[in-house]
């Protein structure tokens, strides 16, 4: 009995021996291919599946994205999970990457989620699905489109401005992250969904309760985000979102569809377009390429978990910024009023271009706060850069460190100081054109920028019609650490003074 107990324990130990060494040879598999790179510095990390501190969530990603720059260069490269990446901070380079030489990265990384909601979205799709896509998708959110949109986008803010109000009677605490966090909520949810949508005064919504449902999944998704650079196929092993909350937008979204379908209803919006975009479903283009109903639908829900937080993250930072400079904001105050006396007091999208120092306070914020951290791309065929004698071999993937270029003084003097001046009209010839990264670059930049900017600026507009804003004891930014994707901070507060006329 006893021998075949210790047989047995043999057995066991064989197996996990065997389980580990398989592990750690796959999550090692694409170990030396930077090392094979000419010139290149490479962070090659003692633990068993590589990767940085950053997967064990001690740094702060972009703030350590900035030390690497300064440490090994504009180009370098590490393994993050089993994947080898080289990095990028150099704009002439990126131009390239992104630009000239699209063809050689014109994909992200391709992961399958075992979602379908989540597999059909935009920029994970292959290149050839994502071209059509992207191409039927983006004369509904040009200049033009955004006209009626805009309409929608005021709406909304005037309702969410009616409860802020009421709100600040109280002893005047603006709780940023929350507030901005519901408006571009019902931004979204009336020109990407049709739905009407007044998160603060109503917050027992099933549609608000499912947005927050979502959001308190974030660090699960965060985590298994991380897991999966490491072991890919985890990826299906865990919904990344709250079981129903996916189906629940889409169940939202096939009604509003069906209803302006069956009602003839023409409206030149976002609906619209993937109304249009569902009866090309038939085509021989659309079947070759397995663009689907789902597919349809996965842009609405794309353009809601896209649009939401970089919104709101954006105006809480805004206020933050002009919190901390009042001289600009007494500036861009002086710009609001002039145009209000223009514009006899309305904020409109035909003229709210006219606030120049307000876009360019809206620029300089997504310059210090870029919510993106990374840009991302994939080489598709071996890459050379001649003057430089960089070699990116096919696989590896690129990543572009947006806050490593927005604070680097070479290209932005004094990158810690809040100085909208920089994107004035007069001060463009003074700027790299390719080391602005708040919108991405390139045919994978945002598609919904200019939808962003009207949002921001609309809001933004109406909020200073009314208040002003002054640092508190709690107004102190914290950053989530671990993030690779977006830039996360904990809520903070600051005074919201009615301005009195």
């Amino acid at each position: 009995m006893i021998g075949v107990l210790i047989s047995l324990g043999y057995v066991v130990i064989t197996a996990l021996v065997g389980v580990i060494t398989a592990a750690v040879v796959y999550a090692r598999w694409h170990y030396g291919t930077l090392e094979k790179v000419k010139g290149l510095p490479a962070i090659i990390e003692p633990a068993i599946v590589g990767g940085s501190d950053v997967f064990v969530y001690k740094k702060i990603v972009h703030d350590q994205d900035i030390e690497n720059v300064k440490k090994y260069g504009k180009i370098y490269g590490s393994y993050e999970g089993r994947f080898p990446h080289i990095y990028v901070a150099d704009p002439e380079l990126v131009r390239l990457i992104c630009i000239k030489d699209f063809d050689h990265f014109h994909n992200k990384r391709i992961m399958d989620f075992g979602h379908k909601y989540i597999n059909e979205m935009m920029d994970i799709l292959p290149y050839d699905k994502w071209k059509i896509v992207r191409n039927f998708l983006s004369p509904t959110l040009t200049t033009g489109k955004i006209r009626h949109m805009s309409i929608q986008m005021t709406e909304a803010i005037q309702d969410w401005m009616e409860t802020v109000k009421g709100n600040l009677q109280n002893d005047g605490t603006f709780q940023p992250k929350l507030l901005y966090t519901a408006l571009s909520s019902d931004i979204i949810a009336r020109c990407g969904f049709g739905t009407k949508l007044n998160s603060l005064h109503d917050p027992n919504n099933i549609f608000v309760k499912n947005i927050r449902s979502f959001s308190s999944e974030d660090e699960k998704i965060n985590f298994m985000l991380t897991v999966t650079h490491v072991f890919p196929f985890l990826i299906k092993l865990a919904p990344l979102f709250p079981p129903g909350t996916l189906e629940f937008f889409a169940d939202v979204l096939k009604n509003v569809m069906k209803s302006r379908r069956e009602n003839n209803i023409k409206i030149p919006d976002f609906i619209e377009a993937l109304n249009e975009m569902l009866g090309k479903i038939p085509t021989e283009e659309y079947k070759k390429h397995g663009i689907t109903e789902t597919t349809v639908m996965c842009q609405a829900l794309f353009f809601f978990l896209a649009g939401f937080e970089t919104t709101s993250f954006t105006l809480t930072f805004l206020s933050y910024n002009l919190a901390k400079n009042p001289d600009i904001q007494d500036k861009l105050l002086d710009e609001v009023d002039a145009y209000l006396a223009r514009n006899n007091g309305k904020i409109e999208h035909e003229t709210i271009g006219e606030m120049t120092y307000l876009a360019a306070c809206v620029q300089e914020t997504l310059r210090m706060f870029a919510p993106l951290i990374r840009l991302e791309r994939v080489c598709n065929k071996d890459w050379h850069h001649e003057p430089s004698g960089l070699v990116i071999p096919k696989g590896v993937v690129v990543q572009i460190p947006v806050h490593s270029i927005h604070y680097n003084e070479e290209y932005f003097p004094h990158p810690h100081d809040f100085k909208p001046e920089r994107f004035l009209a007069e001060n463009k010839d003074k700027m790299n054109a390719y080391a602005f990264l708040g919108f991405g670059i390139g045919p994978h930049n945002c598609i919904g920028m200019r939808f962003a900017k009207e949002s921001v600026t609309l809001a933004m507009a109406n909020v200073l019609k009314d208040f002003k804003f002054r640092p508190n004891a709690s107004t102190k930014i914290k950053f989530d650490p671990g993030r690779t994707f977006l830039l996360k901070s904990e809520s903070f507060t600051l005074d919201a003074v009615k301005r009195i006329k």
